[in-house]
């Protein structure tokens, strides 16, 4: 899945502003994380995008 499709879903099942800025700011975490120890960032900022 691509993060727009990611994104997408996320604001179809969130309709609060506040859910869809703490989704997104765990993503950049996620990712940073993901970079940090070797894994694929974009796969983990999707995972924590969508659930």
């Amino acid at each position: 899945m691509e993060r727009e499709k990611a994104i997408e879903l996320l604001k179809k099942y969130n309709k609060e502003e506040f859910h869809i800025r703490h989704a997104i700011t765990v993503e950049q975490v996620m990712r940073n994380f993901a970079k940090e120890l070797g894994y694929d960032e974009e796969f983990w900022g999707i995972v924590r995008t969508i659930t």
